[in-house]
C-alpha cells in the first residue's frame, strides 16, 4: 500500500480553491502522470471516468464532489486501486489543503512500489504547489518536467 499525504496553506479563500479541485477535466495541467481523461457518466456530484497514466496504463476513477469542502477520488479499476481524497480548511482568509492518497499499485509496477512511492509524493507535492499558484492567481513558476510512464520509473 502506497500512502501519500501533502498538506499547503493557500493565500485564497475556500471557495476558490474549490473552484480550482473541483475542476477534474484539468487534472492533468496539475498531475504530472496523468495523460488523456474520458468521462463516462456524469450525474449531479459524481463522475465516473477513464483515466490514462504514464503511456498506456488505463484505469477507471469515480469522482464524488462535495460542494466547498472535500473531493473524494476512488481508483476502482487498473493498476492503481484506491482513494484520493482533496480537504478543505478555512483559514482566515487562506486555505488549508490536504491531500491523501492510498493506493494499491499491480502489475509490474507493484514490484517497485517504494520507487513510485517516491515519485507520488513529488507528482503530489508538485500538483499542491500548482494548485496554490492557480487559486491564488499567480503565473506559474515550476519548471516542467518530461512526463514519465510507469516503464520510465522502474528503469530510473
Amino acid at each position: 500500500m502506497v500512502e501519500i499525504k501533502v498538506r499547503i496553506q493557500i493565500g485564497a479563500p475556500p471557495e476558490k480553491v474549490y473552484d480550482v479541485v473541483s475542476k477534474v477535466d484539468d487534472d492533468p495541467k496539475f498531475w504530472n502522470l496523468t495523460k488523456k481523461i474520458r468521462n463516462i457518466s456524469k450525474k449531479e456530484n459524481e463522475i465516473v471516468r477513464e483515466v490514462v497514466i504514464g503511456k498506456v496504463d488505463r484505469c477507471l476513477q469515480k469522482i464524488t464532489l462535495v460542494p466547498k469542502g472535500e473531493l473524494h477520488i476512488l481508483w476502482t479499476k487498473g493498476v492503481i486501486t484506491g482513494t484520493k481524497d482533496f480537504l478543505l480548511s478555512a483559514l482566515g482568509n487562506a486555505t488549508l489543503l490536504e491531500i491523501s492518497m492510498n493506493y494499491k499499485i499491480s502489475g509490474p509496477a507493484g514490484l517497485f512500489s517504494r520507487r513510485i512511492e517516491e515519485e507520488l509524493q513529488i507528482e503530489a507535492e508538485m500538483a499542491a504547489d500548482l494548485i496554490k499558484e492557480k487559486a491564488e492567481g499567480r503565473p506559474h513558476d515550476v519548471p516542467m518536467e518530461e512526463r514519465k510512464s510507469w516503464a520510465d520509473l522502474i528503469r530510473g
